[in-house]
């Protein structure tokens, strides 16, 4: 991740007090998108909302446990504050048919931020090597 904001929140929840971390997120970054399968979408990424994000409502939004990767950035935050997946586990403005977002470039900014090439996770690692060759030979 770049130099990103965090910001931790007590969020009143279900009868009890959470702290939540939003992350404001850098610039939209060229990437391999156009044409992508998007694996990103259908459950691997669940996009991290910002300040403006969650206290508009815009999108709806789950609490996550912050993921061991994560952790070191988000040290007094125990959840994150996501968009919620939809009915088939994966990001609820994705068309599987065309494996294009019904909402760009409306998204969570950190959907138009992100680039798998610098996710340090070892099955988006993976995908990143496939999908370079793809993108070299374009």
């Amino acid at each position: 991740m770049n130099k990103q904001l965090v910001r931790v929140w007590n969020v009143n929840t279900n009868g009890r007090t959470i702290r939540a971390a939003t992350i404001e997120q850098g610039p939209k970054q060229e990437s391999m998108c156009e044409g992508c399968p998007a694996p990103c979408c259908k459950g691997i990424f669940q996009p991290i909302l910002n300040q403006e994000e969650f206290l508009s409502k815009k999108f709806k939004t789950i609490f996550i446990p912050v993921p061991d990767w994560l952790k070191e950035r988000v040290p007094r935050a125990d959840y994150l504050i996501v968009l919620a997946t939809g009915n088939r586990g994966c990001c609820p403005y994705h068309d599987l048919t065309t494996n294009k977002c019904t909402i760009w470039p409306n998204c969570p900014k950190s959907c138009l931020a992100y680039d798998c090439r610098g996710d340090t996770r070892p099955e988006i690692k993976e995908f990143v090597k496939q999908r370079e060759k793809e993108w070299q030979q374009r």
